[in-house]
Formats: structure tokens, sequence, C-alpha cells
């Protein structure tokens, strides 16, 4: 049996910095939390397909290769997240999806973390597992 997904996530990533965005909520949550690109799997999509589509409507974004980085759990789902690499800026993206978008380092990540300032807590976690996966 195929597992099932809610989400297909990408860590975008460059110069040891990493595209975090603040995504609009339906729930119209009172503090602002970041997380990685992406969104719902829809219907019959595998999460590679989602993850290439969310990037498309929400940035703009057509990598050539993304790198499977693996499944994180949040409430009580599954999330799938990938990875690819992005030179260039990302100055044009869907404001009625996203809020606003950033490059962070590691150590940034790591205190939005401290903060409570992540959307789903797992987003270190999954740069962290890139970038073992990176390391030679």
């Amino acid at each position: 049996m195929q597992q099932r997904f809610k989400t297909a996530r990408c860590i975008l990533h460059r110069d040891g910095r990493y595209l975090l965005a603040v995504h609009s909520s339906f729930w119209g949550a009172r503090q602002r939390r970041w997380g990685l690109p992406g969104g719902s799997i829809e219907h019959g999509e595998s999460p590679h397909a989602a993850v290439l589509r969310e990037l498309d409507e929400e940035l703009q974004v057509q990598p050539r290769d993304v790198l499977e980085i693996g499944a994180f759990a949040y409430k009580r789902a599954l999330h799938m997240v990938y990875a690819a690499h992005h030179e260039g800026e990302i100055s044009d993206y869907d404001n009625r999806e996203l809020l606003d978008i950033g490059w962070f380092s590691e150590a940034d990540v790591a205190a939005l973390k401290d903060r409570g300032e992540l959307h789903a807590d797992y987003e270190l976690e999954a740069i962290r597992a890139l970038l073992q996966i990176l390391e030679p």
C-alpha cells in the first residue's frame, strides 16, 4: 500500500541559506510562522508532481532536479519534503498564498524554532537532513 502524504514541501537552498515562506492562512493565524514552500497534494497527484506544481504556482520556480529528503510528521499527517538548489533572486511570488519570503541560514532557522516561529516545527530537522545528504 502506498503511503498517503498531506503536503509536499521543498527546501530551496543556495550558499548555505534556505528559503522559508509565511503562508497566508485560511484560519487567520495571529502569529506569522515561517515554513517551507509547497502545499497540498491533489487527488491522484504524486508528492513529486505536487511539489513541482506548488513551487511554480507560489514562486514561479521550476527546478530541474528535486532531491527527496523524506517524510516528516505534523498534526497527525505525513508531509513529504524535497530539496532543490536555486540560484538567483525570487522577487515575484503569489501574494495570495504567501505573505512573505526570506533566505535564512541554519542558525537563523534554529533561532526561529527556539522562538516558536516555525510553521510545522520540522523545518530545521529537514534542513539538517539535507545537510547530511550534501556532506561529502
